[in-house]
Parts: structure tokens; sequence; C-alpha cells
């Protein structure tokens, strides 16, 4: 990554998978009671792409069938498309298969004026500020949570996400990386 413009955006990328089915977590119960969260089992989810722009707490979701590169293209082609001429977006993502698939190369050589991809080293979510809005959502959400349809949940995965979605303070909190280029 070479210096940052005035009108540079930095992202940060991420896929996740979010299972139709609660997960069981912590929680309050009496004394002797074991809560009870009903499930209909079986391995349904929904997955998600997102990026998060940590110093102004944008985000950018999108719901998607999988998690391949052709998504993945569609998925950066919306993004500069959200974003002015004139800004160059510098994507911060992981190692995923389909971030490195030769489909891509067409698309990026197009658009490595405006586009640049940085990669994380491998093995470290703990770098990637997207990884915790994910780790949010699902305690927020789906966390002790059952469901009754899948519409249901889809439903309750978009309040969440539009509630978030621009300059939420939640996000700049949670996803702060303000000290690591305040101190350039």
């Amino acid at each position: 990554m070479d210096s940052l413009g005035p009108d540079d955006v930095i992202l940060f990328q991420d896929e996740a998978s979010v299972q139709f089915s609660p997960t069981s977590t912590r929680m309050w119960s009496l004394k002797g009671h074991q809560p009870e969260i009903y499930t209909y089992g079986g391995r349904k989810r929904q997955h998600l792409v997102g990026t998060v722009e940590p110093l102004e707490g944008n985000l950018h979701v999108a719901f998607s069938d999988t998690l391949k590169a052709p998504q993945f293209q569609h998925y950066l082609e919306g993004l500069l498309a959200r974003y002015p001429e004139s800004k160059k977006l510098i994507i911060v993502l992981d190692n995923a298969r389909a971030h490195h698939s030769k489909e891509l190369d067409p698309f990026l050589d197009a658009n490595k004026e405006r586009l640049e991809l940085v990669f994380l080293p491998p093995y470290s979510p703990d770098l990637n500020p997207m990884e915790w809005f994910w780790k949010f959502l699902r305690k927020m959400v789906t966390h002790n949570t059952f469901f009754g349809t899948f519409k249901e949940f889809q439903h309750a995965l978009i309040k969440f996400i539009v509630k978030h979605k621009t300059s939420s303070l939640e996000i700049k909190t949670r996803c702060s990386y303000t000290k690591l280029f305040s101190s350039a």
C-alpha cells in the first residue's frame, strides 16, 4: 500500500455465514432451571459479504447465495459504484480462496487505479474489524434466539444491519482503528 491520499478510503472486508439455528450462549436463568431454546436443526444459513469503514463507522453488507469469486466481484463492483471516481478504495481482507481467484484478474486489472486489495497475514481474524462486527451481529441477533421462519431470521439480520449502516457510533467504537491511523 502506497501513501494514502486525502480522498482514499480504507475498508475492511470479510464474509460470514450466519446459522439459522440459534447458537446457545451464556444467559441468566433461575438456579436449577436449564433454559430451553427451540431449534429446527439442520445447516441452513445466510451468507453475508461486508465491509466496514472504521474511521467513519460506515458499513456495507450484502446477502449472497454463495461465497465464491463471481459474488465477490459483484460485491466489489457495488463498492466502486458507492464511492465517487476521485477516491481510491483500499480494501483490507483475508486470504479466502475467492479473493485470490484467477477469475478476478481481468476485473482487478481494469480497476487498478481505483481499487487496491491488501491481504492480511494468514489466520489473523483479530486484525479485521469486520470480524468484530460479525461477532456483534451474532451476539445481538442469533444467540439464544429462535426464529419461526427463515424469512423472520433474514428480516432480523436486515433490521440490525440497517440500524448500524451509516456513521454508527456503535460501529466506530467496536471497529475502531483510530489509534492505528492517527499515529502516522
